[in-house]
């Protein structure tokens, strides 16, 4: 065991508590530091592990606490010299000159601001013994470090570091769970992510789940290993998004989280439901190998028995599409009815009071010509309620005058209408199969137009009946009355 003496650059620890505002920039730092030695190291198949590890909580609640976080890498690695070099360089360090990402080597400290103590543990070359620089809170006031020769208690002997942030502050415990840190990791590293520089995994106790350039977008059905008859097990994480999005995709990787290719890249895959654009995610399998030009995946035995498993999953992947796509369509329609209905009611009620034209006046922007002789745009303001008239409305609410409207799926005869009103019920059935509906549901603003104009319709159908003439011409203007509400 080495003593050594801290030596700090000026300024260094205001500089710290800028770079690092909250705990999540502040492991980070431990993040790029791994993200530079694999850089250094220029080797091609880079990997950062960030593993948390939890105890159970003092209060015997049986909940459990965060106790340390440990972040992983291949890089290039740490020799016991290359340590007190850095210790006495901090706030001045070599990254500054190679344009790395790390503040000036300030970015161990950042572990005072999440944990007790930092145990650095690196070795520069594979099948050695790793050293350990030993960090606490409690020593930085006087400058105190330790370089350990072998540390029993995070000794590895393959090339890489390996920073363990022991005695997480509880109060900070709360702020770094798992999907919050994946989240983060996610956008903060998005480039390196997305060009492959690395791979990047999390796990708190259980199975290792890859972080993602971007967070998954949709409902997540599936989450599960998939066993691969004496070949391992391939992790399978699955969304189902609520409509199609053409840059839905699915990605396959292989050994150390390296990507490999979009699934569907793969002829095996290029079918339903995997072709499925409200279909999203991601498929791990270590015991894949990449092609000499790493861009598709070596097809051997092991991976045909990949693809025999993965089929097994298609009925269950059907299932779940068009279960989660239903049920969120379904509640967004919902939420769009009901906008629509109090659309209406705003409509009905701005019209009987005559406030449409004053409406539409108001919000009509033109422009005015300075003094220069160059014109700028204005903007008249809409005129606001009186007393009167805001007495009025909170004293005297009247009901909504807004009809019922519902979404079918009409047979026979009605499967060619748009939509019909339904006396019975006394409510206007719109045909949610019809290609216009279609079109319109992917956008909220477009789907209330919608909405809108078949109220028109089936409202001035009624009043005038089957005198078409009439009633499309009273359609035009009623359209034009809304405009303003439908902006």
């Amino acid at each position: 065991m080495a003593k050594v003496t801290l030596h700090t650059g000026p300024g260094v620890f205001e500089v710290l508590a800028h770079v690092c505002r909250n705990p999540s920039e502040a492991l980070r730092q431990f993040v790029e530091n791994a993200a530079d030695a694999i850089e250094q190291a220029k080797t091609e198949e880079g990997q950062i592990l960030l593993k948390l590890t939890y105890q159970p909580a003092s209060n015997g609640s049986g909940a459990h606490s965060l106790k340390s976080i440990a972040v992983q890498d291949n890089g290039i690695g740490m020799t016991p010299e290359k340590m007190k070099q850095v210790l006495q360089q901090i706030g001045d360090s070599e990254k500054l000159h190679l344009a790395l990402r790390g503040e000036q080597g300030i970015g161990l400290l950042a572990f005072a601001l999440i944990a007790d103590e930092l145990h650095l543990a690196s070795t520069a070359k594979d099948g050695e013994s790793s050293s350990c620089l030993v960090l606490k809170r409690q020593w930085l006031k006087k400058g105190h470090a330790e370089i350990l020769r072998k540390c029993p208690a995070h000794e590895h002997t393959q090339r890489g570091t390996i920073a363990y942030l022991e005695g997480i502050l509880p109060e900070i415990a709360i702020q770094l769970s798992r999907e919050r840190i994946k989240d983060y990791l996610g956008q903060q590293f998005a480039s390196d992510l997305r060009t492959n520089m690395y791979a990047m995994s999390i796990s708190d106790n259980h199975d290792f789940e890859q972080v993602h350039p971007q967070r998954f977008r949709g409902v997540k059905v599936m989450s599960t290993h998939l066993h691969v008859p004496k070949a391992g097990s391939a992790y399978v994480e699955l969304y189902v998004l609520p409509w199609e999005m053409v840059d839905a995709t699915i990605n396959l990787y292989g050994r150390g989280g390296t990507r490999i290719c979009s699934l569907t890249d793969l002829q095996d895959f290029k079918g339903l439901p995997w072709l499925d654009q409200r279909l999203e995610g991601y498929i791990r399998y270590d015991r894949l190998k990449r092609t000499a030009d790493k861009t598709a995946v070596v097809q051997d035995e092991i991976f045909r028995a990949f693809v025999n498993e993965l089929r097994q999953l298609e009925p269950k992947v059907r299932q779940l599409i068009e279960e989660v796509s239903a049920e969120s369509q379904e509640q967004r329609f919902n939420i769009i009815l009901s906008r629509a209905g109090r659309l209406i009611d705003r409509f009905v009620r701005y019209r009987e009071r005559g406030l449409l034209e004053r409406l539409a006046m108001g919000s009509i922007a033109g422009t005015a010509t300075k003094g220069d002789g160059h014109e700028v745009k204005v903007k008249e303001q809409v005129p606001q309620p009186t007393l009167q008239e805001k007495m009025a409305r909170t004293v005297a609410r009247q009901p909504t005058r807004a009809p019922h409207i519902k979404l079918q799926s009409p047979a026979g005869a009605k499967s060619d209408y748009r939509s019909w009103y339904d006396p019975s019920e006394g409510v206007i059935c719109i045909n949610r199969e019809h290609y216009e509906f279609l079109l319109s549901q992917r956008e909220d603003r477009r789907c209330m137009r919608y909405l809108f104009y078949i109220w028109v319709k089936e409202s001035l159908l009624q009043e005038f009946g089957m005198q078409a003439e009439k009633v499309a011409d009273e359609m035009v203007g009623l359209l034009a009355e809304a405009e303003p509400l439908l902006r």
